[in-house]
């Protein structure tokens, strides 16, 4: 799989609930997706279809839903995937979306 993207990702933070149970942290954000990062194993694998509540530390919750493009384990055994969004539940939480890459643009 190619590593150069169209998009750059820009540094983020927010904490996200994969499948309504399943605790994790976005990373990383560009206009199609970001990186997921957790502590520990999850049970997705690439081409996962997955529902994920993002959970801003400055505003209100909001749902989209995706897809498992890679996943990988890191160094001391944490999962890292590669998020590509499909939908926004509503219009209000793609509009929040585009705000937190907004802020996080290190693009002038």
């Amino acid at each position: 799989m190619s590593t150069e993207r169209k998009d750059p990702r820009n540094q983020s933070y927010a904490k996200i609930l994969l499948d309504g149970s399943m605790p994790a942290y976005m990373r990383d954000i560009s206009p199609q997706g970001f990186r997921v990062y957790s502590p520990v194993p999850l049970p997705y694998k690439e081409g996962s279809r997955i529902s994920c509540k993002v959970i801003p530390s400055d505003g209100e919750p909001f749902d989209i839903e995706g897809e498992i493009r890679w996943n990988r384990q890191g160094e001391d055994g944490e999962d890292i995937m590669g998020f590509r969004i499909s939908s926004f539940t509503d219009a209000e939480g793609e509009s929040r979306y585009k705000e937190m890459n907004k802020r996080f643009s290190t693009q002038k």
